[in-house]
């Protein structure tokens, strides 16, 4: 824990009495009240993290333990407790878990948090029994001889939304942690003592902005730890106020104990400590990984915002894990590709990682060798006709899913939206927004949507590329309009079964032929835009039997 390295384990306790004999002891508090305490013979200070092995992404979902809607419902909870006054705030978490191997070490795992995801009290400990990665950025207690000193944490948002006050609900939420604080240490310090040395500190974390403020005090010199545990445990940034009824209704309403996250984590020598809040920690026992994520309830949360709170401070490293979200996503954000799986081999592989590899050297992103996503493919179970999506982010990742082929045409809607030309060149997660679409353009009966820009330029789908024949010629929308460069979209294109050119919304009346591309479904015929019918008859099979010949005689595999 920066730069602290305590090796050599002597002993494990439970007991808060065994702290005051001066020894450098490695500290894990449940949010529940359990303490472990672990005696190191050798510590080493100023030394960094030793080298490790590099850390492979997970492939596993990770479940919650509370779904949104339960969620949500936990938060208009918390606000009829307000409204009935009995609390003022609560913090509500969930906990994500998921598979590991049980004998897979979480020590790679935090060396590449320190790498991607550095966090001011960031820590690692491991014992017999289970073992704590985490990236916490909130400082619980800082101790040094008699002065005490502690750092809350209440207003979390995107570093693009910087440069701004944070929002009323925010600082209001930080006064009343300070306030419990305050009130804690009243508890352990002498009279006079405690005081906020700083009040709405900003600080930038690796995605994120935090408002923190610092509550010091001076320790009373009569306490042990026991003493101290016992009145300022659980944080009461992870707990809420007042705390006891705060702790009484999570008790009530989370359905599984938070463990050792919302508990602290750090070391303790003597009468000199480093605790943290143990909240961004993985946490593993047995086989089963976990993580922890919440947010802070007042009267004017509102229940989805909070819910996208606790997704916004679990994403980051989540996404350097790995692992897939239950609609099996990766967390954070990247690039990917799906890729047909025909008799067990992916289609136009070398076509897609190409778009990926352009794709990543202009924003950023890391892509593995082919060698490495050739071995990793490799492993994978083999399907005859499948969905196989490939991931760059922080980590590679890939899924494969049975696909069944579409058998009827495609009825498509229209809709009006402002585009991001750049953008929309480069295949990214998340795919919220595009999935949205989808799923609205379903609920008013079509199949897909054809987007129109600001200039009245076509564009493409929600999930497709479009081809149109209009005036007796094959066209599709070029780049330029907002398109997504489309792999069978490409091979359109490149073997002339089709034209680029811009298409204003009122040509798509004189289309008699359409197809939606993707390299999943290939060409769906259109039989319908906006109600009016289209033609599916030998000009079409002709088309697509060419298109056939070509992609089957192009790259395979």
């Amino acid at each position: 824990m920066n730069g602290v390295l305590a090796t050599d384990l002597i002993e494990i306790s439970s007991d808060p009495e065994s702290l005051n004999d001066g020894g450098f002891w490695a500290v894990s508090t449940t949010f529940e009240g359990k303490y472990t305490f672990a005696k190191f013979r050798k510590v080493s200070r100023g030394v960094a993290f030793p080298e490790m092995n590099q850390w492979t992404g997970l492939n596993e979902v990770w479940e919650s333990s509370i779904s949104k809607s339960d969620f949500e419902s936990y938060v208009s909870e918390i606000r009829t407790q307000i409204e009935l006054g009995n609390v003022y705030q609560v913090n509500a978490c969930r906990v994500l878990g998921t598979q590991i191997e049980k004998e897979r070490s979480l020590a790679p795992l935090f060396a590449k948090i320190l790498a991607k995801n550095p966090a001011p009290s960031a820590s690692y400990l491991k014992l017999p029994d289970f073992e704590i990665a985490s990236a916490s950025p909130e400082l619980f207690l800082l101790r040094e001889g008699s002065q005490l000193k502690t750092s809350p944490i209440k207003g979390t948002r995107k570093l693009s939304e910087t440069g701004s006050l944070f929002s009323e609900k925010d600082r209001a939420e930080n006064v009343m942690i300070v306030d419990l604080m305050r009130n804690d240490f009243a508890r352990i310090c002498s009279t006079g003592t405690v005081k906020v040395s700083e009040l709405f500190r900003s600080e930038l974390h690796p995605g994120l902005e935090h408002l923190v403020s610092d509550v010091v005090g001076e320790v009373r010199e009569e306490l042990g730890w026991a003493e101290i545990f016992r009145e300022i445990l659980p944080p009461g940034s992870v707990s809420g106020a007042p705390k006891f009824s705060a702790v009484n209704l999570i008790s009530e309403i989370e359905p599984t104990q938070r463990g050792p996250y919302c508990g602290a984590l750090g070391w303790i020598e003597g009468d000199n400590a480093v605790l943290s809040v143990a909240i961004r920690i993985f946490w593993k026992v047995g086989n089963k990984l976990k993580f922890g994520t919440g947010a802070g309830i007042t009267w004017s949360s509102d229940p989805t915002k909070e819910w996208e709170e606790t997704e916004l401070k679990a994403a980051k490293l989540l996404a350097i894990a790995g692992g897939f979200r239950s609609d099996r996503w990766p967390f954070g954000s990247g690039l990917f590709e799906t890729v047909r799986i025909e008799n067990g081999t992916p289609q136009l592989l070398r076509e897609h990682l190409a778009r990926a590899r352009k794709s990543a050297a202009i924003l950023g992103y890391e892509i593995p060798s082919d060698a490495e996503i050739f071995q990793k493919l490799g492993s994978l179970d083999r399907v005859e006709l499948g969905r196989m999506r490939l991931t760059f982010g922080e980590t590679f990742q890939v899924s494969v899913d049975p696909y069944v082929d579409t058998t009827h045409g495609a009825r498509i809607g229209i809709r009006n939206l402002e585009i991001d030309t750049q953008a929309k060149l480069h295949k990214t997660f998340p795919y919220t927004s595009n999935l949205a679409m989808l799923t609205e353009a379903r609920v008013d009966g079509f199949d897909e949507i054809i987007v129109v820009n600001q200039n009245g330029k076509v564009c493409e789908g929600a999930v497709s590329n479009f081809v149109f024949r209009i005036d007796g010629l094959w066209v599709t929308s070029s780049l330029d309009s907002g398109v997504l460069p489309g792999i069978i979209r490409g091979l359109v294109v490149s073997s002339g079964l089709a034209i680029e050119a811009e298409i204003d919304a009122a040509e798509l009346d004189r289309a008699t032929h359409a197809f939606a591309l993707s390299a999943l479904r290939i060409a769906q015929p259109v039989i319908e835009i906006s109600g009016r019918k289209l033609m599916e008859d030998e000009i079409s099979k002709q088309w697509s039997d060419k298109l056939r010949e070509i992609r089957l005689a192009h790259s395979v595999g």
